[in-house]
């Protein structure tokens, strides 16, 4: 093996760089969607609508 030869194996090449900064950023990405819906799913202070139903809007009174 020539000295050459380990250089051209080490180095990276611009495209593959680039591959692995948008693989690293979307992890990033889902990572942080991932913990934002966590948090949303845990704490659900939302006020929850009652249910209604149809019979009691259309003839109101009538069991």
């Amino acid at each position: 093996m020539d000295v050459d030869d380990l250089i051209d194996a080490v180095k990276a090449s611009p495209k593959r760089a680039r591959l692995g900064i948008a693989i690293a950023t979307m992890a990033i990405v889902a990572a942080v969607a991932g913990v934002g819906v966590a948090l949303k799913g845990a704490i659900h202070d939302e006020p929850q609508l009652p249910a209604v139903d149809i019979g009691q809007i259309l003839h109101p009174g009538v069991t």
